[in-house]
């Protein structure tokens, strides 16, 4: 199956969605929290702790193409890292995509699972939530709970994300041999890719091989 956006440029995505907005999410916080003399020792205390996870993050990413042994046992820490120490952050979520992407990739779908499954509970940011959703719905897939992913998937989608929920719909639907349903979903996401002007050929070809087939 394939992404409709890199990893890498998702993430960008995200951390561009952050820059912007993440101030005001934590200034919500803190109207419940009280005064303006605890906001700023609260503040202060977040964009630090926000700053210190950056560094390890931005680490992450100049290991993440190497090869070399001793650069991916180091990557690997940097996302315990993030994880353990920085669980309150934007940056513990990235990690917890990364590690399920990595579970993926080795064949232990059951870690891919629990990695995916725990970034849809703990993070409250929309985008990320939606991402880490998809990409669940894919695993379960993958595990032959189609059903389990058609109901992960029951949700409204923002925009940016109604294309990729709806091609994994059409591969949950076909992978339980309903292909009209499948089509259907297909379709929906061929038109939400076009509206935001994405070109996903492989999707394309999952469209046109069930109108040959029919």
């Amino acid at each position: 199956m394939t992404e409709m956006r890199t990893e890498e440029e998702q993430i960008e995505a995200i951390k561009n969605w952050w820059k912007d907005n993440g101030k005001q999410t934590v200034v919500a916080a803190v109207v419940v929290l009280g005064g303006w003399f605890g906001y700023q020792g609260y503040e202060s205390q977040q964009l630090e702790a926000a700053g210190s996870a950056s560094v390890v993050y931005q680490e992450l990413i100049s290991l993440n193409d190497s090869t070399e042994e001793a650069d991916q046992g180091r990557r690997t820490l940097l996302l315990d890292q993030l994880q353990t120490q920085h669980g309150d952050t934007v940056y513990a979520m990235f990690a917890g995509l990364f590690k399920a992407k990595d579970a993926v990739e080795a064949g232990d779908l059951d870690s891919a699972k629990a990695q995916l499954e725990a970034v849809v509970a703990d993070t409250s940011d929309a985008a990320i939530k939606q991402l880490a959703r998809v990409r669940l719905a894919r695993v379960l897939i993958a595990q032959e709970k189609a059903d389990e992913a058609l109901s992960l998937l029951a949700v409204e989608p923002e925009a940016a994300f109604i294309a990729e929920y709806e091609e994994t719909k059409g591969d949950a639907f076909f992978a339980k041999g309903e292909k009209d349903n499948a089509r259907d979903a297909y379709s929906k996401a061929v038109t939400a890719a076009e509206r935001i002007g994405a070109n996903n050929p492989v999707l394309k070809m999952k469209l046109d091989d069930l109108a040959v087939a029919n």
